[in-house]
């Protein structure tokens, strides 16, 4: 069919709906007036000529009101129009050709959750349908893998609603100090808050936490040992990997032993800096009671070649430059508060460190990380139960701040153990440095929920996202002319359902994303200043006093 034809179809169709309009409207309008059903003695032609261009009364005997005639013509075509409306969002609008689909209402409806996170524990919010409006989330201890750049309100739009939202024991990382009075004004109600900011808080009184503390027997610093020195590489080399595992027999000692002479943190810092000058100090202090630890800490300083000293010694700086700055070492100076306490307590640990501080403290704030997890499944091996209501391990920045080689096992088996992680990415580049290919494809499969922020340039996760939401079949148009005649016809082409271009651009404080087996839906972020609920529960009366009153947490003692 030519364009021309279809026009004529189109002319015809619109001046026979709207011949019947007129017709049936002046009889029901004598009809509904009092006037009975009203006929014409014209022809049909006619009757429809002079009903429209002088009113119902030239054709009609007895004639209806003008008024009712045009007022059932309105009512008419205001039903047509809802009628065909209907008909279009049914059955209409795009073609289902195959292929690849967005999410639509029925996605919305199975991913919706209660506004109340009282009614919802253990659950990682995504943001509001765009069809539903709906609060959109994964199941009870599914975890989360997120890309977003800076300046994609991955902060303020994911990470502190959820912290504030969140009804079990957390540990959150943040990069502003700002942001810790949201988390604390939801947090205080449920437990203790501590802040640990390796660099202080001006006005703000922090919680200590010290590695050493930490590895109270062989076992505890072995841990500690394999966490600090795993976060000592800035990315997966796996020719890295000799040099590291050597590092984390020398560090178990170190931290043992600073932990026996208690010498603290400040005597850790001191034999990492010294190296092979420290090590008859270190093992005589081992050696008495640990002389196995004595023997795994003094063995590599004896047996390697001088460039595989230099290597181990490098590792040992790495950790050794955490602890530099005074401030730093006041932070590591003793712990305030134990696993047991936070699962106990239903606590909150608050991680902060400015983003040029990040990357030097990751191997504190790893080991932190780390020892809260390994606490969870602890408590889960001594129940056979999950933890309940579960950990929420919410890591903003994980590129700079979480160097955990153990995330893909976490991410494998957490659910069960009832640990819930959230880690927010800048983009796939940056998860694939830290872990390697094969190590960051385990994180993404076996995140349940994995989202992509609007601003992102990483030509790898545009390409990543875009492919794994598949491709999709859509109509093309084409014209053509001759003889006078122009024709068009439509046939199906493949293409992506989300090309790269529409990702990068995607609209401001608009987000994908993709749970489990369900197609991806676009989402808008519950940003904590403007969203209701969110407002709502921030604002929520404060709880009665107790009879019993418990010391101060670390932020209830601050003048701020």
């Amino acid at each position: 069919m030519d364009d021309s034809t279809l026009l004529a179809a189109i002319g015809f169709g619109f001046l026979v709906v709207a011949s019947t309009v007129v017709l049936t409207a002046a009889p029901l309008a004598g009809l509904v007036t009092g006037h009975g059903w009203v006929s014409s003695t014209k022809g049909v032609p006619e009757t429809i000529l002079l009903t429209v261009t002088r009113g119902p009364a030239a054709a009609y005997d007895p004639a209806p009101p003008t008024w009712a005639f045009w007022l059932v013509v309105v009512l008419f075509l205001a039903i047509l129009i809802v009628a065909v409306v209907f008909l279009l969002r049914s059955f209409g609008g795009k073609k289902n050709l195959g292929g690849a689909q967005w999410g639509g209402v029925k996605t919305e409806k199975e991913l919706a959750v209660d506004p109340d996170p009282v009614n919802r524990p253990d659950q990682i919010t995504a943001g509001r349908g765009q069809l539903t409006k709906k609060i959109l989330a994964a199941e009870p201890n599914i975890s989360a893998t997120v890309f977003g750049p800076p300046g994609s309100v991955k902060t303020t739009g994911l990470v502190l609603g959820n912290a504030a939202e969140w009804r079990g024991p957390l540990v959150v990382t943040t990069v502003k100090a700002a942001d810790l009075d949201v988390i604390y004004e939801s947090r205080r109600h449920l437990g203790p808050v501590y802040v640990v900011a390796p660099a202080g808080l001006p006005g703000r009184k922090t919680a200590r936490w010290s590695p050493v503390d930490y590895a109270k027997d062989p076992k505890s610093a072995d841990r500690m040992a394999e966490w600090l020195a795993n976060a000592s590489a800035s990315g997966h080399d796996p020719r890295a990997a000799p040099w590291i595992d050597q590092a984390r027999g020398i560090l178990k000692g170190l931290l043992l032993a600073a932990n026996m002479s208690g010498g603290g943190i400040r005597s850790f810092r001191e034999w990492l800096a010294l190296g092979k000058d420290g090590v008859e100090h270190v093992k005589a202090i081992l050696e008495p009671v640990y002389p196995e630890v004595a023997l795994d800490y003094s063995r590599p300083w004896v047996t390697l070649h001088e460039d595989g000293i230099g290597s181990i010694q490098f590792t040992l700086n790495v950790i050794a430059s955490v602890y530099r700055d005074e401030e730093v070492r006041a932070t590591a100076s003793g712990t305030d508060f134990t696993v047991e306490q936070l699962l106990d307590k239903n606590a909150t640990v608050c991680l902060v460190a400015a983003p040029s501080d990040a990357e030097r403290y990751a191997p504190l704030l790893t080991a932190i990380i780390a020892s809260i997890i390994h606490g969870a499944e602890q408590r889960y091996n001594q129940t056979g139960k999950p933890v309940s209501p579960g950990l929420g391990v919410l890591v903003d920045e994980a590129g700079n701040m979480l160097r955990y080689p153990q995330l893909p096992g976490v991410l494998t088996t957490g659910r069960g153990m009832g640990i819930t992680v959230l880690t927010v990415w800048h983009d796939l580049s940056q998860l694939r440095t830290r872990f390697g290919h094969d190590a960051a494809n385990t994180i993404l499969s076996a995140s349940g929920l994995r989202m992509l922020l609007p601003g992102c340039g990483d030509p790898e996760t545009l390409r990543h996202f875009s492919g794994i939401y598949g491709r999709t079949y859509v109509e093309r148009t084409t014209t053509s002319t001759g003889r006078g005649q122009s024709s068009s016809s439509t046939t199906p082409v493949e293409a992506d359902l989300a090309p790269i271009h529409e990702l990068m651009q995607l609209a401001k404080f608009t987000a994908i994303a993709q749970y489990s087996n369900l197609p991806p839906v676009k989402v808008d972020m519950r940003i904590t200043w403007r969203d209701e609920d969110l407002l709502a529960w921030l604002a929520r009366p404060v709880p009665g006093p107790s009879l019993t009153k418990s010391a101060p947490t670390a932020l209830e003692a601050s003048d701020v």
